[in-house]
């Protein structure tokens, strides 16, 4: 059976992102090993003086580090490794100011390692992930889907670009206008769940 990492950063109660990564879980749970990792309660660590030092120092420059650095880059090694091991990731979001949380970029910054998901090579990246899938799940409380807003959703193609580094070929789902149109919602939210069955459908029918 094929493993499905799920990475959700959904910290508000009541979250509608949330319902979508509960409707995959709901459906899927059958058809996956599902590896669950929740950002909002396991925040990976940012990227500061002393770590990000030492991922210099190992991933760039091939020194070996102590079993004493080796913990320091524990949490987030074990985030990449997650990514390596699965055969799906589903990332699940709500868009914050017109971007990424800090919480998701911060796990992003954790698996894009240099000799370990991606090798940069004189013809640009070289993604090392490769034969996986990812599907991003996004809800917005503004609608950028009309035209006046397109282009003020930064996440989309950074995600997009990001995945690509590492090889990594990605779906994207967004559930556009949360609080514009809130009598709405639950036809909104069906509209992405039926959106997901097509995806994840596909998936594991191949996977079989």
């Amino acid at each position: 059976m094929k493993k499905t990492l799920v990475v959700s950063y959904t910290p508000r109660i009541e979250s509608n992102t949330k319902k979508l990564t509960d409707f995959f879980l709901e459906t899927y749970k059958q058809k996956t090993k599902i590896d669950f990792l929740d950002l909002a309660k396991n925040a990976p660590d940012l990227l500061l003086e002393k770590n990000l030092n030492l991922y210099v120092k190992r991933n760039f420059g091939g020194v070996p580090l102590s079993s004493e650095e080796t913990e320091l880059m524990k949490k987030n090694d074990t985030m990449m490794q997650q990514v390596l091991d699965a055969d799906f990731i589903i990332l699940s979001y709500p868009m914050f100011n017109l971007s990424l949380p800090a919480t998701v970029k911060a796990w992003i910054d954790a698996i894009i390692q240099s000799g370990k998901t991606f090798l940069l090579t004189d013809k640009g990246y070289q993604g090392l992930c490769t034969e996986k899938q990812a599907l991003v799940l996004m809800t917005t409380g503004s609608d950028h889907g009309i035209d006046q807003e397109k282009s003020s959703n930064y996440a989309t193609d950074l995600l997009k670009s990001c995945f690509a580094i590492i090889g990594i070929p990605s779906t994207h789902i967004s559930a556009y206008g949360m609080n514009v149109y809130p009598l709405q919602v639950d036809n909104i939210l069906e509209k992405a769940k039926k959106e997901i069955k097509i995806v994840c459908d596909e998936w594991y029918k191949l996977a079989d």
